[in-house]
């Protein structure tokens, strides 16, 4: 039985996968990059900002490059702002955090802090969360092991559940020693946990 859950945010804790798509997409019709929702999950989906600028370094000019980095810190506060104006996180997982007082909950997510806590603590479940991972705490980022094994090492353990919703956090997750469940949609996820910590009692 595990008593350690650990969760992703975008894509799983929030909703906010179709929100950083769209301000992508809209930021690199500026160059006149298309940019749809596939090639959206397969580059940038579960990776940090720099992984993903990463992806379009052949497509764009070194002026260009320096350019889209700075609008992408503007990039960053209007899906902060959206996600403030209308909470991106289900209420059925705002409720599942009421009933997870015996475990250990971490977030291991590749977003920086400043785009991630103050939706947590709108939403009011940022106070259930024993420890936190975010971006800029790891010079490695998923898919490698590194943001797991600090969140371990955080919450004192050597492993637990984590749900990820892409496979860069599965791979990641997996890699440390957790057992990973995949979530499709944020609305699934309460659902998800449920049945995973059903399966530990059987």
């Amino acid at each position: 039985m595990t008593d350690t859950l650990v969760f992703d945010y975008d894509g799983v804790l929030a909703d906010t996968e179709p929100l950083h798509w769209r301000s992508w997409a809209a930021l690199l019709s500026r160059y006149d990059i298309p940019f749809s929702w596939e090639e959206y999950c397969r580059v940038g989906r579960g990776l940090s900002d720099a992984q993903m600028l990463e992806a379009f370094r052949g497509r764009l000019s070194l002026s260009d490059g320096a350019d889209l980095l700075r609008q992408n810190d503007e990039r960053k506060r209007r899906v902060c702002q959206q996600s403030l104006a209308e909470i991106p996180i289900p209420q059925a997982t705002i409720e599942l955090f009421s009933t997870l007082s015996p475990y250990r909950i971490g977030l291991v997510t590749s977003s920086e802090r400043p785009d991630v806590e103050p939706i947590l603590q709108a939403s009011g479940i940022y106070q259930h969360f024993d420890a936190m991972v975010f971006g800029e705490d790891v010079s490695a980022h998923k898919p490698a092991p590194d943001p797991y094994l600090l969140i371990a090492r955080k919450l004192n353990v050597s492993g637990g559940f984590a749900f990820e919703d892409s496979q860069s956090g599965l791979e990641s997750a997996q890699a440390a020693g957790f057992k990973v469940f995949r979530v499709e949609q944020p609305k699934e996820l309460a659902q998800i946990v449920a049945r995973s910590l059903r399966q530990t009692t059987v």
